[in-house]
């Protein structure tokens, strides 16, 4: 006699209910996948988030030692990355007559928005944050500097390992003035050399109604987080981007506000 008992008859599933059990797992995963993926852009969502505010405190932290300003409006000798030439004579606003600017301006490296960001390296521990998670065409740099490929000057990375952009025209006497934030934006005009930061090539976005701007679906699906410069980071739609950076008022007398994307 067996252990189980001489009456025990062992029977394995039938067909249907093998298929009967296939369809309620094959239902559960249609039902707990899209909650999953839900979590996980989320997640990501709240890294970007938590970046751009790192990005503000150290925005914060330079200015506290030049004026409240940043750095592409901070002129070169005082420790910015200014370096417009008031008119054509050789020399760089609010800086000395004469002076030479540093190899990196006349190299033109201050138009890329890699090197815009190199400035705050005292100020933030890695230039990791600089990607947000749901950026799948960027890849983080792990240093600053030096040579290695893992480094943020490493022309494998550059503005390859950047999703931010950086606005132009943010000054202290507007708080609502736009920083930075996620590159997928579509923007009215490309606007040339027309911004009097000095800026090569700026990307425009131009004050009317209905906004000629908006957001793509490239990162977080037509919306995006974006910092302005009272420090506030605010996740929004194409709709409320456009009226946000449409309340943006001191210092904008062209009409428009420019920046730089890592595009």
């Amino acid at each position: 006699m067996s252990a189980a008992g001489a009456g025990d008859v062992q029977r394995g599933f039938t067909r249907l209910e093998v298929l009967t059990i296939l369809a309620v797992l094959g239902l559960l995963a249609m039902v707990a996948l899209p909650a999953l993926a839900n979590n996980r852009q989320r997640s990501e969502r709240l890294i970007c988030l938590n970046n751009l505010r790192q990005i503000g405190q150290a925005y914060h932290q330079w200015g506290t030692e030049h004026s409240g300003r940043l750095p592409v409006r901070t002129p070169w000798c005082e420790g910015g990355l200014g370096v417009w030439d008031t008119a054509g004579l050789g020399y760089y606003a609010g800086c000395p007559a004469g002076v030479p600017a540093p190899t990196w301006a006349s190299a033109g490296l201050y138009n890329y928005v890699w090197f815009q960001f190199i400035i705050l390296s005292n100020e933030l521990n890695t230039p990791k944050i600089l990607v947000c998670p749901s950026d799948t065409l960027k890849t983080p740099a792990t240093q600053w500097s030096g040579s290695p490929q893992s480094s943020l000057w490493h022309p494998t990375h550059g503005n390859k390992a950047v999703s931010y952009i950086i606005a132009l025209d943010a000054f202290p006497d507007d708080n609502n003035a736009l920083v930075s934030g996620d590159r997928n934006i579509r923007p009215s005009i490309r606007s040339g050399n027309d911004c009097s930061s000095g800026i090569g090539v700026a990307m425009g976005l131009v004050w009317n109604f209905p906004a000629s701007f908006g957001l793509t679906s490239a990162i977080h699906v037509n919306a995006g987080n974006f910092l302005f410069y009272d420090g506030r980071v605010e996740e929004l739609s194409s709709q409320g981007f456009a009226r946000r950076v449409s309340e943006s008022g001191g210092g904008h007398a062209s009409g428009k506000i420019h920046y730089i994307a890592p595009d």
